[in-house]
């Protein structure tokens, strides 16, 4: 969407709520009643905006104007913004407009993107979850940003390419780059061949005065970059160029190449770390806190460099992670095989914790997620049907987890209706855990609810 600031030509004076009567009373009173409202209505003394102290005014506009108010939320957390009611405040009066447009300049700052490649926009507001504000042609025109990010690849024939421009709240810069962080880590050398141009912008003070920015601000708009690193050094020793006008402050730039310099997390660390909140997230299920348990589980996920946002997963950095760990308890493993193992305990948590809060349909859904992706590893499907020994996977490491998990969505689906995969899960489910006495009561109760145990749907491997 665009943003239009500017004062209407033209307009003058200040709107108000229109008084005049639809015309037909009210049923549910009398014509004298109304009349008698009307005149002690009018007794009572006018209070518009205007009237009202200037410290309460601008409480009013904060609340109107911030970014919050323009918000709107979609399914996965997927978030999109719409300015147009909330700036309709700035067409009241000019003096309205005037106190009102700086409120809003202060609460919403934003940057400008520019790269050469057509699916970035895309790549950031799917992928990243970077709400656009400002697109396509729109975008060239707009003016009001504090930052301008420009990417390419000096190296590469893009250069030639047509300009792509989005804008985004400097709020978003830190889920941007933590966007490109995790592109990094999944394509390695990625950035070796990027260029990062960060140029702070004033658009508000005119021309000839000195222009401004808060150091506070300053670190907003630019530390988040502290996550992007090995950028191209042919035009930088530095590999990010760092500009504007205000002149950036040199502790801001300080610091953020030396943050930038620092590496990222060993896979080592990322694993120790989902592991420790995954023991927290089991106590605190212990204890019957689902929500808290929630939380950790997916600090967990993200840790490890995954990603959950609603029904959406996405697992970023396999190619950081696919290498020989070199650090305890890890030592002499291998990265990808270690991290599919946590994968496989939160996943059963995960279920563990929707079926205690009776959520049936988000227990299938993330039960039967890891068990297609097994199936599919393993060349068939869900329309496929196997014997219980033949797909569950006994000399698999997570083997028991993976257990519960077939025994967790067998529960869900019995409590949403589907019998027979209940039952088709259970079975694999005592393959895996023979012993399980939950196991065996679920299977005798399946089987007794639908009068006695059916035939296998399935004909013996030769």
């Amino acid at each position: 969407m665009s943003i239009d600031l500017a004062w209407p030509e033209g307009r003058r004076g200040h709107t108000r709520a229109s008084s005049q009567s639809t015309g037909r009373p009210s049923p549910s009173l009398h014509t004298g009643d109304t009349a008698q409202m009307m005149e002690s209505t009018e007794a009572l003394p006018r209070t518009h905006l205007l009237s009202l102290p200037a410290e309460i005014r601008e409480e009013i506009y904060r609340i109107l104007l911030g970014p919050a108010a323009s918000r709107r939320y979609h399914d996965d957390e997927y978030t999109s913004y719409n300015y147009w009611p909330a700036l309709q405040v700035l067409r009241t009066n000019r003096q309205i407009y005037l106190e009102a447009r700086k409120i809003f300049r202060d609460l919403n700052v934003f940057a400008c993107i520019e790269t050469p490649w057509p699916e970035a926009q895309s790549h950031v507001s799917i992928e990243g979850h970077v709400p656009i504000i400002v697109a396509d042609e729109r975008a060239g025109k707009f003016n009001g940003h504090r930052l301008n990010i420009t990417i390419d690849a000096p190296e590469h024939s893009s250069l030639n390419w047509e300009t792509q421009r989005f804008v985004i709240l400097a709020d978003d810069i830190a889920k941007f780059t933590e966007m490109w962080m995790y592109s990094s880590l999944t394509h390695p050398g990625l950035n070796e061949h990027l260029r990062l141009k960060l140029e702070l912008r004033d658009p508000y003070t005119p021309d000839g005065e000195e222009k401004t920015m808060p150091k506070a601000l300053q670190r907003k708009l630019l530390l988040p970059f502290a996550m992007v690193k090995s950028l191209n050094r042919a035009s930088n020793s530095e590999g990010t160029i760092i500009t504007g006008s205000p002149k950036p402050y040199s502790s801001v730039e300080q610091e953020l190449r030396k943050l930038q310099a620092e590496p990222h997390k060993s896979p080592e660390h990322c694993l120790r770390e989902a592991t420790r909140l995954k023991f927290e997230g089991n106590a605190e299920l212990a204890k019957g806190d689902c929500q808290a348990a929630l939380r950790l589980y997916n600090d967990a996920w993200r840790a490890m460099h995954i990603v959950i946002k609603g029904k959406k997963r996405r697992i970023h950095g396999d190619a950081w992670f696919a290498r020989e760990l070199y650090e305890e308890p890890f030592r002499g493993k291998n990265g990808q095989t270690e991290r599919l193992l946590l994968r496989v305990h939160l996943v059963a948590n995960t279920c563990a914790v929707y079926l205690k809060l009776k959520e049936w349909e988000l227990t299938r859904y993330w039960g039967m997620r890891s068990i297609s992706m097994l199936r599919e590893a393993m060349g068939t499907d869900d329309r496929q049907l196997l014997a219980p020994e033949e797909e569950a996977v006994t000399a698999f490491p997570a083997a028991a987890q993976m257990g519960k998990i077939y025994y967790r969505t067998a529960v869900a689906n019995k409590e949403l209706g589907d019998e027979g995969e209940a039952r088709r899960l259970l079975r694999v489910a005592r393959i895996y855990l023979p012993d399980d006495e939950a196991v065996k009561r679920e299977v005798a109760a399946t089987a007794l609810q639908l009068g006695g145990p059916a035939p296998y749907p399935w004909s013996p491997t030769p």
